[in-house]
């Protein structure tokens, strides 16, 4: 049961963590592929820098983010692993159902704080993003009209 769970939590996790990874690819190659759609504007390399600029501070602001989810995650991990070494301190059948559950609720919620977190951060970085593009959207607009 203990293997299962370890397993099943490991599952998650890294799950978790491909969906992030490529997620965040996808929106980053698109983004980046992205070109202001106006006919006859004129872009001028300012704009294309203080535009750049933004999406990479805003970029580089949500990998370390990311980075803190990675070492919360080692923390929950190395946390869970100290608390299995419990289980052999289990004097009865009861004791040992208690630890384990204890240790399968705390590996839950980790798991599912990680998640919350997760998603809002991405939930963050689309909006800013999103934010950024009609910026730069209007900036190029009104220098196309100028």
């Amino acid at each position: 049961m203990f293997d299962q769970m370890m397993d099943g939590f490991r599952k998650a996790t890294e799950s978790s963590l491909q969906i992030q990874q490529e997620i965040f690819k996808q929106w980053s190659q698109q983004w980046l592929s992205a070109q202001p759609n106006l006919t006859g504007a004129t872009v001028s390399a300012e704009w294309t820098r203080t535009i750049q600029k933004r999406w990479m501070d805003l970029t580089i602001e949500m990998l370390n983010k990311h980075r803190a989810s990675l070492d919360a995650m080692y923390a929950s991990g190395i946390q869970a692993i100290e608390q299995s070494f419990r289980i052999t301190e289990a004097k009865s059948s009861e004791d040992y159902r208690r630890i384990i559950d204890e240790l399968w609720h705390r590996l839950f919620d980790a798991l599912k704080g990680q998640l919350e977190t997760q998603f809002r951060d991405f939930q963050r970085w689309s909006e800013q993003s999103f934010d950024i593009a009609q910026k730069a959207q209007s900036q190029a607009q009104a220098q196309a009209s100028a």
